[in-house]
């Protein structure tokens, strides 16, 4: 189920839990680097809502990187200066598409984070309603 969401858990998750998951299962895979975390600029495109047609906002500062783990290319993209999410984001697009590994660690973490970043947007969420101004109320004085 996690699976899916995998790249948002991935990019939304701590940065610190993420990299010392990634680390503590690096020694069950061989994993080779195709090409290391680099910056580079993207292009970010976006759909005119009149017209329906294509158009480039401008460009972002993004992360890439290239792995082959166990035979198997992943690929990961961040936005901003990102090394090590990046890596781990290459990390597990290639261990995801792995066929004969048990991926049950894999989908406790991506669970458990993900249940992380739903408890800190709800925070969130809370903390903006609490700011909220009901004009309706300021009518009736």
């Amino acid at each position: 189920m996690y699976m899916e969401n995998q790249d948002y858990i991935v990019c939304e998750c701590n940065l610190e839990a993420l990299e010392a998951f990634v680390t503590s299962i690096e020694p069950d895979f061989d994993i080779k680097i195709v090409r290391a975390p680099s910056i580079c600029m993207t292009m970010v495109q976006a759909e005119d809502a009149v017209e329906y047609q294509p158009f480039y906002l401008g460009e972002a500062l993004t992360t890439e990187c290239e792995l082959i783990v166990n035979n198997q290319k992943g690929y990961g993209i961040c936005l901003g200066d990102e090394p090590v999410r990046c890596y781990c984001m290459a990390f597990f697009d290639a261990i995801s598409q792995l066929i004969d590994i048990d991926l049950s660690k894999v989908n406790e973490f991506l669970n458990e984070q993900f249940l992380l970043i739903q408890q800190a947007n709800k925070i969130e969420y809370n903390h903006i309603q609490r700011t909220k101004v009901d004009f309706k109320l300021m009518e009736q004085d």
